[in-house]
């Protein structure tokens, strides 16, 4: 049985040399040496001489990655002429050194190709790091996220910013919500000198859940902008005590999803969930927020007693055609599930 599986795999090993030797590929491996992401698409034509004794075929060149485009001589590949395999690589996104397979199928065996090299880092502009502008003053996003707060903190975050002229500039900032301080540091920002922008968010003024977003306008000489400021308010929990978490309400629902099938553009759907309360005092919805202004919500109470349940309504008015999911995401004070997102899905002709 031994000698029997040894000569299978001898055999294997030997049909598979005879056909990787039907292409004698000038070289199996090309270095690109240094290249930088900016200069886009890098390619190689690997050739080869077909030494076998039939018409040889390439079936498919698969790829290692989705950077790398492979292209191939299509016609057979009559014995004793050549063919060639082309590479492309896509540096994009993919700084550092790169080594990428390519394995050529052919009707008379495979062969594998390897292209490597090393991709430098795109040099940005000033422009592409600072793209929020407002004269010659350049912020690095046109969104300040403070991510993660409590309903009962404050967070501070900043942006930076660069003054990309040649006198100082003054910045001011209008229209600011009581919740929100902001600041530029400095004031005023000298000619080529970078700042900072600093915010400080406080959710207990705020008093919302979920993804809010405020708009501040930033002023420099007459010139206005409009920078937002987002954050992901979450309620506070952590002052409950162990026998308030064990009387705390809790969420279920048997039923998160409504699927409608097809319908037409301008239609209209409604959704209906059972929202039940299992816990020992009440739960209260704090807010409704659904991803597309196309659904509206509505809950017949906002405080559902403990062992009651309410009833959530999502009315779609269909407004644009294709395979939809839409999501509404339901607040509430349950620490177990504070937040509960419902789906409605089908497709919209």
């Amino acid at each position: 049985m031994k000698k029997t599986v040894l000569l299978i795999f001898l055999l294997n090993f030997l049909f598979s040399g005879v056909n990787a030797q039907n292409m004698q590929f000038s070289k199996t491996r090309h270095d690109f040496g240094t290249i930088n992401e900016s200069n886009g698409d890098v390619s190689h034509t690997f050739t080869f001489k077909h030494v076998g004794k039939s018409p040889l075929v390439i079936q498919n060149v698969e790829t290692s990655c989705g950077c790398t485009s492979p292209e191939w001589t299509k016609e057979p590949v009559q014995p004793g002429k050549t063919g060639v395999v082309k590479a492309t690589f896509n540096p994009v996104g993919r700084v550092g050194h790169f080594e990428k397979k390519l394995t050529v199928k052919t009707n008379l065996g495979t062969a594998d190709l390897y292209i490597t090299g090393l991709v430098e880092a795109k040099v940005l502009t000033v422009e592409e790091q600072y793209p929020f502008s407002v004269d010659n003053l350049r912020l690095k996003n046109g969104t300040l996220e403070l991510y993660r707060i409590l309903s009962t903190a404050s967070k501070t975050e900043q942006l930076e910013m660069i003054n990309t002229g040649t006198t100082p500039l003054v910045v001011n900032f209008e229209n600011v919500p009581a919740h929100i301080s902001i600041v530029a540091e400095p004031v005023s920002v000298p000619a080529g000198s970078k700042g900072i922008v600093k915010c400080t968010y406080n959710a207990a003024k705020k008093k919302d859940f979920g993804i809010t977003v405020d708009e501040v306008t930033v002023r420099v000489k007459n010139l206005k902008n409009t920078l937002k400021i987002r954050a992901n308010i979450e309620e506070d929990f952590s002052k409950l005590t162990p026998a308030e978490l064990e009387k705390a309400p809790v969420l279920k629902t048997d039923n998160a999803n409504s699927q409608f099938n097809t319908i037409k553009k301008g239609d209209k759907f409604t959704g209906t969930f059972e929202i039940k309360n299992e816990g020992k005092t009440d739960l209260i919805i704090r807010k409704i927020s659904s991803d597309c202004d196309c659904v509206k919500a509505s809950v017949d109470t906002q405080t559902v007693k403990p062992g009651k349940m309410a009833t959530l309504k999502l009315e779609l008015t269909a407004s644009s055609t294709g395979s939809k999911l839409y999501s509404t995401t339901v607040f509430t004070n349950a620490p177990k599930q504070r937040e509960k997102i419902f789906y409605m899905s089908g497709t919209v002709e």
